[in-house]
This record gives structure tokens, sequence and C-alpha cells, in this order.
């Protein structure tokens, strides 16, 4: 059986007033696909904030490669190969999806993108 890559253990969220997560626990394998679904308000978004850095975990553990981690900030998690893409707003309308996905990591000079040699698009009509 293949270990988990990231794993959640007893993992609670409190905000004053209201207790956001209690007692999570699951894990992800490398090279699957993972859904996290469930009603509003059921702490989806909350546990993808911890996992990503935006926000800190009330109590319970998280570990990555079987390692205690806590990421301060969604930069530090990044380094370690977590980053997520938001669903609330769609800040940049114009942008395509292959754009937020460079969004903070163009390539090109000044931080213009060029897509043509940043993504295969087939061949170009003459």
């Amino acid at each position: 059986m293949k270990e988990y890559k990231l794993e959640f253990k007893d993992i609670s969220k409190a905000f004053p007033g209201v207790l956001a997560l209690d007692k999570v626990s699951f894990g992800i394998y490398p090279g699957c696909v993972h859904v996290i679904m469930g009603e509003n308000g059921a702490g989806k978004s909350t546990l993808m904030k911890i996992i990503n850095g935006v926000h800190e975990k009330t109590d319970g553990e998280m570990l990555l490669d079987g390692k205690s981690v806590n990421f301060k900030n969604p930069g530090e998690a990044e380094k370690h190969g977590i980053g997520m893409i938001y669903q609330e707003l769609k800040y940049l309308p114009d942008f395509t999806v292959e754009r937020y996905l460079m969004l903070g990591r163009e390539p090109g000079k000044f931080g213009c993108i060029k897509l043509e040699a940043s993504f295969h698009r087939g061949p170009k009509n003459p």
C-alpha cells in the first residue's frame, strides 16, 4: 500500500465563536485525484487555506512525506510543492486558464508571458 504524500491528523480550526473544523483526519496519496466535497460552511475552504498556509490550524498535525509541517504563508507552502487556485472570485476577467496558472511565475521579460513559448497549442494556421 502506498504511503500518504500529505496527511492530516485531527485538524481543528476555531475562529471567534465558530468551530470551523473539528478533528479532520485523512490522507492524500501521490499520483491520485482526491475530491473534498460538502455543503456550504462544511469547512472545505478553511482546510484548503490551512494546507496552503493562509490560516494556521488550532490543533492537530499535518504531515508532508511523513514529516510534520506548518506553513506560515502560501510562499512557504509553494516551496514544498503545494499551491492553490482559489474558487471565490475571478480577479482578472480577461485572463485565460494558462495565464492564471502562470500568474506570479511568468517566464518572460518584465512579467510578460509568451504563451507560444510556454504552452504547446498545436500548429498555427498560415
